[in-house]
């Protein structure tokens, strides 16, 4: 039995290269963005479900999924990963009043 680990001859052998080339960064990016798509199934699922107990069900796997996202981006935003800009005033504005007056034509 071969007890010797070498993580670049994985799969019989067969050097495994592109795995090894993935840094942190770029594993945590992909990690941030498999939650995003994983939260907007759930979402879309919740909405679908045919039932309360499986609502309820995907709904607290969206919430944990949710966390678990969160969780993600303050890594990579405390690592400077994910560098944010503050969004000037005006702009900020501009949004809030877009999305009450759909907020108000839905009512």
């Amino acid at each position: 039995m071969n007890t010797n680990y070498n993580p670049g001859t994985m799969n019989g052998g067969i050097n495994n290269s592109i795995s090894n080339s993935w840094d942190d960064q770029r594993m945590v990016g992909d990690l941030l963005a498999t939650e995003k798509q994983l939260a907007g199934h759930y979402g879309q699922y919740v909405i679908e479900g045919s039932t309360q107990q499986f609502r309820d069900v995907l709904h607290q796997n969206m919430c944990d999924t949710l966390s678990d996202q969160f969780t993600v981006w303050q890594q990579m935003e405390q690592r400077g990963w994910y560098p944010l800009k503050p969004a000037p005033q005006p702009e900020i504005q501009t949004a809030k009043q877009k999305f009450m007056a759909m907020k108000n034509q839905l009512m």
